[in-house]
């Protein structure tokens, strides 16, 4: 990916749709959302379901990212709400690669999103936290992002925290998941977390 950073901000949302959605109905919703992004004006912007469709209660179906600087998403907020069952949000405002929302040569992005329990100690995040980048030093990671949230918390869906990995194929995305370091932080990790949402996206070429 590009070394070339810069501030910005990265809106990313993780959401399943009401039970009963058709997949038409996701479609065109997605499709609306797609449009209303382009005329906000962002600089890059990323949709797409989970590589798996296992069902797990943190693992959800549905990613859009969406890279700015200046823009606002208000219309778009307004017509994903009532289709939305579940959702989990992060805001960042960080240095980020010039399109970074596009994920430019990734094959598989996976982003994590948490929430530390209210009586985890300043210790016991700053470990988790430091755990989580030493495994963005694995061979087989192409990019990692390790970000807290910009935005205030009082939404029950703003999340505090924003991991993302980006792999060059699925084999190394693989190796990252069954990496000794990456499965011994687990037990600390869920200990200490109140809320944890991800997905697995495979990116499509072009």
């Amino acid at each position: 990916m590009s070394t070339h950073t810069r501030a910005a901000r990265l809106e990313t949302g993780l959401f399943n749709f009401k039970d009963g959605t058709s997949a038409e109905k996701a479609a065109e919703v997605v499709a609306t959302l797609k449009e209303l992004v382009q005329a906000s004006g962002a600089e890059a912007s990323l949709f797409g379901q989970n590589l798996d469709a296992t069902p797990f209660a943190t693992r959800f179906e549905w990613l859009y990212m969406i890279q700015y600087r200046r823009g606002e998403l208000s219309r778009f907020r307004e017509t994903l709400a009532p289709w939305v069952k579940d959702r989990a949000q992060c805001d960042l405002r960080c240095a980020l690669p010039a399109n970074y929302g596009d994920a430019p040569g990734v094959k598989v992005r996976h982003v994590v999103m948490f929430s530390f329990k209210p009586q985890a100690s300043r210790a016991d995040r700053e470990r988790n936290v430091d755990a989580i980048r030493e495994m963005g030093k694995l061979p087989m990671v192409q990019h990692y992002l390790v970000e807290p949230s910009a935005a205030p918390a009082a939404d029950p869906d703003q999340m505090q925290w924003q991991v993302v990995g980006d792999f060059a194929s699925y084999a190394d995305f693989k190796a990252y998941a069954d990496a000794p370091v990456h499965l011994a932080i687990r037990e600390d990790f869920t200990a200490h977390t109140a809320r944890v949402a991800w997905l697995d996206l495979q990116v499509s070429p072009g």
